[in-house]
Formats: C-alpha cells, sequence, structure tokens
C-alpha cells in the first residue's frame, strides 16, 4: 500500500480495500453498544427495519466508517493518531451481505507546521460501485 509521505502527488489514489459487511459482524456492533445486551433494532432485527421504513436490517453508520479510519490508520500511520480528521455523511444504506470499497484520492497538500496536511476525498461504494459514505480524511506527514 502507498504510505503517506510529502511527495505524494495530488489526484493520487489510494489502493482500495474491501471489506465483507455481515449480520454477524452488524450484530456484534450493537452488543458493543448496548452494553454486551442483545436488542432487536433496525440494524439487528428485520422487522424492526421494516417497522422503521427500510427494506431491511441495515449497517450501523459507524461500523463500516470503522474501516475507513483502519485504511487511513495504515496510509498516515502515527499522522493518523496524531492529527487525523474526518468528516463523512452517509448517503445511502449499507446491508449485510454488501462488500463495500474504501476508495481515496489526495486532493490537496497544506504546510501545518513543520508538517504537511494530506487531504483526501474518501468514500465507501458497495459492490454495485454506488457510493454510500462520502468525505473528506486528512493526516500529518512530516517534513
Amino acid at each position: 500500500m502507498t504510505k503517506a509521505h510529502k511527495n505524494l502527488e495530488i489526484g493520487l489514489e489510494i489502493p482500495p480495500r474491501s471489506y465483507e459487511i455481515t449480520q454477524e459482524k452488524i450484530n456484534i456492533y450493537s452488543r458493543y453498544v448496548f452494553q454486551g445486551r442483545d436488542t432487536k433494532n433496525i440494524h439487528t432485527d428485520d422487522e424492526a427495519a421494516r417497522k422503521a421504513g427500510l427494506a431491511r436490517a441495515v449497517a450501523q453508520g459507524r461500523y463500516p466508517i470503522g474501516y475507513l479510519s483502519e485504511v487511513m490508520r495504515d496510509f498516515f500511520g502515527k499522522g493518523w493518531v496524531q492529527g487525523g480528521k474526518l468528516e463523512v455523511s452517509l448517503i445511502k444504506p449499507i446491508f449485510p451481505g454488501d462488500r463495500i470499497t474504501i476508495r481515496g484520492k489526495i486532493r490537496n497538500k497544506i504546510q501545518e507546521g513543520k508538517a504537511t496536511r494530506v487531504i483526501l476525498e474518501v468514500w465507501l461504494e458497495n459492490q454495485k460501485g454506488e457510493k454510500a459514505t462520502v468525505g473528506m480524511a486528512s493526516g500529518l506527514v512530516e517534513a
């Protein structure tokens, strides 16, 4: 995988990384959110999701965004941990059985003290190539 450094060119796409979204992982995430309890909600139960107007159970927004953060950590290293920023919008539901791919493209670089902030347009897309989450991520690269 390409690692962040100050000489990366604007327009460079980072290597994509894909993840399977499973109902089991969604359930595990829900247990974490609800202090270890199993609950029936729009994420864990198709009926509850339909009552809320959804076609079926849907992944929590923060669950796949965690994968995006993982990709940024791998790309920026300590520059993500010490100065990473992430701002995204959820624009399409992600369902159990979807395969999401994290993608990103360098859009800008800004000098920030002794470091360079590398700014990426980022998105998660499903197996159909439809964007589900869009936004910007940035991290610091030491000079």
